[in-house]
């Protein structure tokens, strides 16, 4: 062939077409594995995978840059409950972690998806990290993640050992930016101190700046994971997938979370399921033993108004409520206006003797003197 038959050959050849980034091979990242003799061997950590540097410096820049200005917007107000919420109360013990939810509401006090609609969507710099994620082979898009809860960890803060709810689709990730701070992950933990464990069946992993962890298999089914007391700032997004709009509850969880006697916590977890999606969320936690429930203002009033009256009233048990109360004061009312009721009976058949004899008395004075008036006339005459 000649030359310039050659190479006009070879210009006119197509290049190559770009490879599609959903056809882009999965990352692969570092594993893990450990042994738990207790659970007859089971590997706690089997589907643990760390994947590093899987954003540039400049998105986590942005990043931080969006995350603490909504959470300055939240502190001073402008960025209402649940989308903005803040460790505080004894329960914190010095805890000051900051939290962010999008695109679906976490229910952190019964620790479940909650209702549906009281966050906003994903923003639009969330939505850019969960698309790069997955063009990057790092998630997988048919576990695309539409729930979203940014955490903001100050020097000391922390989060205790934990498993995500079973309803979520696994894995679930997370991306640390700003510090460096590592995850326990385990079956087992000591409390060294408040706000500080460490595993004693487990491992802890180093989870360096723009890192994507990755919990799958048994390390997000078996195995809990948690940040020990924090050395410095740190800031993490865990995006997960949530179960869809019909998702309820099982009985089983709603009579752990409920308390109060058996038959009273399945009614309560019958009527909960049914109205889920209606109900405003709050309340106890899995497995939690139920505090005695403090009265209300109105229960205190009148507990101190029957107390005045000279009516005693005894506290209800946990779980009663204030319809114990108001059952017991009106059975106690009931009595002593029987007892009155008949005491002022008695009295008034007393009362009303007396006055039938008093005004009998008067009538025969009254026939006396008539007597006397007309028998006066007769002596006259005579």
């Amino acid at each position: 062939m000649p030359k310039s038959a050659a190479s006009k050959s070879k210009q006119s050849s197509p290049p190559p077409p770009p490879p599609s980034p959903h056809n882009k091979k999965k990352a692969s990242g570092t594993t893990f594995s450990l042994l738990d003799k207790s659970k007859k061997n089971l590997d706690i950590l089997q589907g643990l995978v760390l994947h590093k540097e899987v954003i540039s410096s400049q998105f986590e820049n942005e990043l931080i840059s969006f995350i603490q200005s909504q959470c300055t917007k939240g502190r001073s107000g402008q960025l209402k409950k649940p989308t903005y919420l803040r460790s505080a109360g004894a329960r914190s013990q010095g805890n000051q972690r900051e939290a962010l939810q999008y695109g679906g509401f976490f229910d952190f006090n019964k620790a479940r998806p909650g209702k549906r609609g009281l966050v906003p969507d994903f923003p639009p710099i969330v939505q850019k990290l969960v698309n790069h994620l997955i063009d990057e082979g790092y998630l997988d898009k048919e576990v695309r993640p539409d729930s979203c809860i940014i955490n903001q960890y100050g020097k000391g803060d922390c989060i205790p050992p934990h498993v995500d709810h079973e309803s979520y689709y696994r894995p679930i990730s997370t991306l640390s930016l700003l510090g460096e701070e590592p995850m326990l992950v385990g079956t087992k933990f000591q409390t060294v101190k408040s706000c500080t464990w460490k595993p004693t069946v487990g491992t802890s992993v180093a989870l360096p700046r723009r890192s994507l962890l990755l919990l799958g298999g048994n390390s997000g089914n078996v195995s809990k994971h948690c940040i020990s007391s924090c050395r410095g700032e740190r800031i993490s997004i865990t995006l997960r997938k949530q179960p869809g709009p019909d998702w309820r509850p099982s009985l089983d969880e709603l009579a752990k979370s409920g308390g109060g006697k058996k038959r009273k916590r399945d009614a309560a977890a019958t009527s909960t399921a049914n109205d889920y999606n209606n109900d405003d969320d709050g309340g106890g936690g899995d497995g939690a033993k139920k505090k005695k429930k403090a009265l209300s203002g109105s229960a205190k009033r009148r507990k101190k108004m029957m107390k005045l009256k000279g009516i005693t009233t005894t506290l209800p048990e946990s779980g009663q409520g204030d319809a114990s109360v108001r059952q017991q004061q009106q059975q106690q009312q009931h009595q002593q206006q029987m007892t009155q009721s008949q005491s002022s009976s008695n009295g008034e058949k007393t009362s009303t003797k007396k006055r039938s004899s008093d005004t009998q008395a008067k009538r025969n004075a009254r026939r006396l003197e008539r007597k006397q008036k007309q028998q006066q006339p007769i002596q006259n005459n005579v």
